[in-house]
């Protein structure tokens, strides 16, 4: 492998640590929206009671925002793969970070990020669903109740697999690079020699 191929692989691994920092700053976008978006919309549910129902967004905003925050995280797992398997062994010595990483894996998960989640997409949801569920035995029209009773177990089914892609990707082990084909890179070819010029004689 020459030099050029060592600086082609050094300028993707650069290029792909950077798409990782934008995902990582799009996931705090996410995270920011979610408790604004939530926010807002439980205080203009609790400002009057008859904008109560106004809850029943929560679950379904929570999901689709929880569904690309673990979009991005599961992104970022496969950028670190690809990092391992195909950059890594074209320099030489390789790219320490993937292997030490995993070896090093933060001991908290449960509480440093995977609670706070929990409580600001689906604990959310189920926050505005319990609020709401009153709405459910209201003496309105049949067709009200039922409209009413189909989207409160929308926004239920919704909470659930929040929760469900969170608890994936808590459990979920990070992708294990592949094995090797090789195991060391072969050295570079020797420059060759200048050659000596011979006067004619």
């Amino acid at each position: 492998m020459t030099n050029t191929d060592v600086q082609g692989a050094l300028a993707e691994y650069q290029s792909l640590r950077m798409e990782i920092d934008s995902r990582a700053k799009f996931q705090q976008q996410i995270l920011g929206l979610q408790l604004t978006l939530t926010s807002a919309i439980v205080a203009l549910g609790l400002s009057r009671p008859g904008l109560i129902g106004a809850l029943l967004i929560v679950p379904l905003s929570s999901y689709l925002l929880c569904g690309r925050y673990v979009g991005q995280r599961t992104a970022m797992r496969w950028i670190t793969r690809y990092i391992d398997e195909e950059i890594a062994p074209r320099v030489r010595g390789g790219l320490g970070w993937g292997p030490w990483s995993r070896t090093n894996r933060r001991p908290a998960r449960l509480l440093d990020w995977f609670l706070p989640l929990v409580i600001c997409f689906p604990g959310a949801s189920l926050l505005a669903l319990g609020w709401t569920a009153p709405m459910l035995a209201a003496p309105e029209s049949w067709y009200g109740t039922a409209g009413v009773t189909a989207v409160w177990l929308v926004g239920l089914l919704a909470t659930g697999t929040s929760l469900h892609l969170l608890v994936d990707v808590l459990r979920g082990p990070a992708p294990t690079p592949a094995a090797p084909t090789s195991q060391a890179m072969p050295p570079l070819p020797p420059a060759p020699a200048p050659s000596a010029s011979v006067d004619p004689p």
